[in-house]
């Protein structure tokens, strides 16, 4: 049995390079002539082909020209270059590639029978795609036999129709594999590969090519030896195959990568958990072990120094007067001096936590006094807002007198001694709100708080 494969994957879409625009090393450029384009089409005409009558009737429907679409390639990508692939800001590519080719340079070179037999059903492949496919319009087709083994560039753009909303033809790979029946989920497009890839296995079957049978075809599940023995392969590959493989090295491992993840992201996730778990659980441990001498120590002194407290309250209970003790009650593994200590240190504690008190009570009394300073600071802000409004008021009603009677005596001198009042009011009201202010700010230095 052969063991040559077929390969079938996302190519890096380079225009240049497949139309030999650009010739890398690995290219014989005596046999470019041999090549064989199926389409050979600028993506700017694609795009006026594909999208140019839904764009016209979308333009006609706009009565804002600020909603109107003069680029539908540039309302997507911007000026990006339309020889390699260009992603919008919602995830979609100016168009794809996909890279076809069968076996490698030992099993199927350029010129040998083998080789032959390969690009003739790389060819009959090729001419049956965009009928396969309907919603991709290959613009750009061509197999490569100035390389070392034949292969294929077939590069597409997805077409999207029947949209209710905007332009009714639209670029969306998801939704031209769904109108191509291959569901709507994230796996359609690995269902659409192996419908591909059994097509292209069936011609090489129909011409006698003998292929190596798929332990595990692109779209099932792999365990994590599997996808690891896949991907030690799929370096193999690489190694003795470098004319397809260094196209789409990057691509296919990708896609590996993806895929892999995909199916094994919760593993992933009931892995990751539990390594977590097992260093918080190892941290623990460590912390454990490092602080409970010190804790244990730490409980033993504060015993300690409750049982000398408690035999000195014991020792002198009932005393009075200039009465002193005559002993102070032994403690284990303390002197009397240690004792008196702990005793002094608690006394001093006592009248620390008796200071703190009245830092706090002399604290919650300031707090309250500027509490009531700010109360009535903002009443006499409010009590100034309310003169302002009435002063707006008597202002506009002013303006208004003007306006309806002209410059009649009695009203303009009714009005401007309202507009007199008004302003006597303000000024008392600014002189409270000012001396109520000053009363602030002497209390609250003199209480040493920050003025705010």
């Amino acid at each position: 049995m052969a063991n040559r494969r077929i390969s079938h994957a996302r190519g890096r879409g380079s225009l240049t390079h497949n139309n030999r625009i650009h010739i890398y090393k690995n290219v014989d450029p005596s046999r470019t002539q041999n090549n064989i384009y199926y389409a050979k089409e600028s993506l700017a005409d694609a795009y006026r082909k594909c999208f140019g009558d839904a764009l016209t009737l979308y333009n006609e429907k706009q009565k804002r020209a600020d909603r109107k679409i003069e680029n539908y390639y540039t309302h997507l990508f911007g000026n990006a270059s339309k020889d390699t692939v260009a992603t919008s800001s919602n995830k979609e590519k100016s168009f794809y590639e996909i890279a076809v080719g069968i076996g490698d340079r030992k099993t199927n070179p350029v010129g040998s029978a083998d080789g032959e037999l390969a690009a003739k059903i790389l060819d009959e492949y090729a001419r049956g795609f965009q009928e396969r496919n309907p919603n991709f319009y290959v613009f750009n087709s061509v197999l490569h036999l100035d390389e070392q083994t034949p292969h294929l560039h077939i590069d597409y753009v997805p077409i999207a129709d029947n949209y209710k909303n905007g332009m009714a033809v639209r670029n969306s790979q998801s939704v031209a594999l769904q109108q191509m029946g291959f569901g709507k989920n994230k796996n359609s497009i690995n269902e659409w590969r192996i419908q591909e890839r059994k097509i292209l296995r069936g011609l090489c079957q129909q011409y006698g090519l003998e292929i190596a049978e798929e332990t595990k075809g692109r779209g099932k599940t792999f365990t994590p030896d599997e996808y690891k023995k896949i991907r030690d392969e799929a370096k193999e590959e690489m190694k003795t195959d470098p004319d397809i493989v260094d196209e789409i090295t990057d691509e296919v491992k990708d896609e590996l990568r993806d895929d892999f993840i995909a199916e094994h992201k919760q593993a992933f996730i009931v892995e990751a958990e539990a390594q977590a778990a097992a260093a918080v659980g190892e941290l623990n441990r460590k912390l454990a072990e490092e602080t409970r001498p010190r804790i244990e120590g730490a409980i033993a002194s504060e015993q300690r120094v409750n049982r000398v407290i408690d035999g000195m309250r014991e020792e002198t209970r009932g005393w009075g007067g200039n009465k002193k003790p005559h002993t102070i009650i032994e403690i284990p593994n303390m002197t009397n001096e240690q004792v008196m200590t702990v005793l002094k240190v608690a006394q001093q504690n006592a009248a620390s936590a008796a200071s703190i008190r009245k830092f706090k009570a002399d604290r919650d009394t300031a707090i309250t006094e500027k509490n009531a300073a700010v109360a009535e600071r903002d009443a006499a802000n409010k009590a100034k807002e309310t003169a302002e409004r009435k002063q707006e008021v008597a202002d506009g009603e002013t303006q208004r007198y003007k306006k309806l009677y002209g410059q009649e005596h009695s009203a303009k001198c009714e009005a401007i001694s309202q507009l007199n009042q008004q302003k006597s009011e303000t000024k008392r009201w600014e002189n409270n709100y000012n001396n109520l202010y000053s009363q602030h700010v002497r209390l609250k230095r003199s209480k040493g708080l920050a003025i705010e």
